[in-house]
């Protein structure tokens, strides 16, 4: 499978879906070169028009010479007033199909998502970020209505497309498909929802548990190790981040402590959560290990899953990679594109 890279933060998840729209492929790490990848001086000038419609800015084409690696590119872009900080991001400015929404799963914002902004999806892709990512925006939602109602509100604001595919991956399904439900109320054009590998098992969570579960897998993904009789927390494991080894961007506690609580308020809102029926086509994309076994453990209630439902339009995709792959995985977002054509064209 191609070597990819996970972005880190909103500014890489732009550079990488235009870097992936005009060489074919996402940079495999921090460190890849635009020219060594196979990038040109002609395609050069192609990435700095994309990152220029993406950024609404106007970014020097000099920029990718002076800084080729996609570390450089971001942390130009990123230390410049060009940085994307809003609420609603652009990953791709155009294109010829209905434009593609991306609605955040708990990390509150397109991190990962990046390859959906990316060659082969056609059409405009924005990305909204979770209220919270912010520290100056106040204690993120943890209440489900209250996310769709803040989400409604920053897309009525920016007047975005008012017809418009929807997409989720891992929770951010649910919460794509609850703002769809909320706009096509509204009046709006949901032309469809993707699910990408949402499962329905949502057992019950308090914020500060899920943001301790968050917690856990930074320290193990970053390969620390707490001190024997230190308490992880958040505290401790800022520190550790910041002064070991770890390639992070954390730099400042405050954010690193809203990302977590992001994170919580996330888990919290979704559970015990129920599908209600909608008028709208679903699409969902499966891997075998979409219901994580301790959800399955932990959900009460009973849970009839998406193909059961009896939903119009449902129509399911087998992906065969695993849940952290089919995100990069070519063939499914080739796939992605067809059912969004096709529902564009009926």
């Amino acid at each position: 499978m191609q070597q990819h890279y996970v972005e880190r933060d909103a500014t890489e998840a732009v550079v990488a879906a235009q870097w992936s729209r005009v060489l074919g492929r996402p940079p495999a790490s921090l460190d890849t070169d635009f020219f060594a990848d196979g990038g040109t001086s002609l395609l050069a000038a192609k990435l700095v028009s994309a990152l220029r419609g993406a950024l609404g800015t106007q970014l020097p084409l000099k920029a990718v010479f002076e800084a080729p690696t996609f570390r450089g590119l971001s942390t130009r872009i990123r230390e410049g007033s060009s940085s994307p900080n809003s609420r609603i991001l652009t990953l791709n400015a155009s294109g010829r199909g209905t434009p593609l929404l991306l609605v955040p799963a708990a990390s509150g914002g397109v991190v990962g998502l990046h390859r959906l902004g990316g060659a082969p999806i056609d059409r405009p892709v924005l990305g909204l970020q979770a209220h919270g990512l912010d520290p100056a925006d106040g204690e993120p939602f943890a209440m489900l209505g209250d996310i769709v109602d803040d989400f409604t509100t920053v897309l009525e604001k920016a007047e975005a497309p008012r017809s418009l595919h929807l997409a989720g991956y891992c929770v951010g399904g649910i919460l794509a498909y609850e703002l769809a439900c909320e706009l096509d109320r509204r009046g709006w054009d949901v032309r469809s929802v993707v699910l990408l590998n949402t499962s329905l098992y949502c057992p019950p969570l308090k914020v500060a548990d899920g943001a301790r579960e968050k917690l856990r897998s930074i320290v193990d993904e970053a390969g620390l190790t707490v001190p024997d009789g230190e308490e992880l927390d958040a505290v401790s494991v800022f520190r550790l981040l910041t002064s070991g080894d770890a390639d992070t961007l954390e730099s400042d506690f405050a954010q690193f402590e809203a990302r977590l609580k992001v994170f919580g308020s996330v888990g919290a809102a979704i559970s015990g959560y129920v599908p209600r029926q909608v008028a709208f086509p679903v699409r969902l994309f499966s891997t075998d290990d979409r219901d994580d076994p301790a959800d399955v453990e932990r959900t009460p209630h009973e849970v009839i899953d998406w193909p059961d439902l009896g939903l119009p339009g449902f129509r399911q995709h087998y992906v065969p990679v695993d849940h952290f792959e089919m995100i990069a995985h070519e063939p499914t977002l080739r796939a992605v594109e067809e059912d969004l054509t096709e529902l564009d064209d009926c």
